[in-house]
């Protein structure tokens, strides 16, 4: 995967685009005046209006054999030309929910199944300036008797997925030496991070 890279790049006109859509939008702000904006939208949101999943596996041993864990993982995104950290991720398939969407998706893509489902987020959005693509996250128990196994994913034909397990109370120092590697953050996964370390000063007493 550290192979990949962008090589060539040309302008798409939104008749051979098959995912997205370019719109120009023109609405009224406060004071009553008309403005334009541009967006960009998904083709394939499904009937439940909700575009995608990302997935935050609590994964624990029953005997306390490994430290509270979740699985990041390190995906090329072209757009950016970079390997990028983040959780793992799905569009939801017509007739899916967002919960059948998470187990199946986690399967997938890091081969871990979730025994329960314990918190879906309302749905949420990311980069509302530019696009309407919205989601919901996806808090899921993986339970392992003892020590903490390395299953094997279920990778589609050009998927190129790397898993790795990092202890909660590591998250942020973890994402902050793939940063130092030259490595993209994923920003729900980064203030995710961001929040449990400000959590945990406030709970012991370490805030400047």
């Amino acid at each position: 995967m550290s192979a990949s890279k962008v090589v060539a790049s040309k302008e798409l006109s939104t008749s051979d685009a098959r995912w997205i859509t370019l719109k120009k939008l023109t609405y009224t702000d406060p004071d009553g005046k008309q403005r334009p904006w541009e967006m960009a939208e998904r083709k394939t949101r499904s009937s439940s209006g909700i575009d995608a999943v990302a997935i935050f596996a609590v994964i624990r041993s029953r005997k306390n054999s490994f430290p509270i864990s979740t699985v990041i993982i390190e995906q090329f995104r072209p757009p950016i030309d970079k390997v990028v950290i983040e959780l793992p991720a799905g569009l939801i398939d017509e007739g899916e929910t967002p919960e059948t969407t998470a187990i199946r998706e986690l399967e997938e893509e890091t081969g871990y199944k979730a025994e329960s489902i314990i918190e879906v987020s309302p749905t949420i959005v990311s980069d509302p300036g530019m696009t309407n693509a919205n989601m919901k996250l996806v808090t899921v128990s993986v339970w392992f008797d003892d020590e903490i196994q390395t299953p094997v994913p279920h990778l589609e034909p050009g998927e190129h997925i790397v898993t790795k397990v990092v202890p909660i109370s590591k998250l942020y120092d973890e994402l902050q030496e793939y940063d130092k590697k030259g490595f993209a953050v994923d920003a729900r996964l980064s203030h995710f991070a961001s929040a449990y370390q400000f959590a945990q000063k406030i709970k012991d007493g370490n805030l400047p």
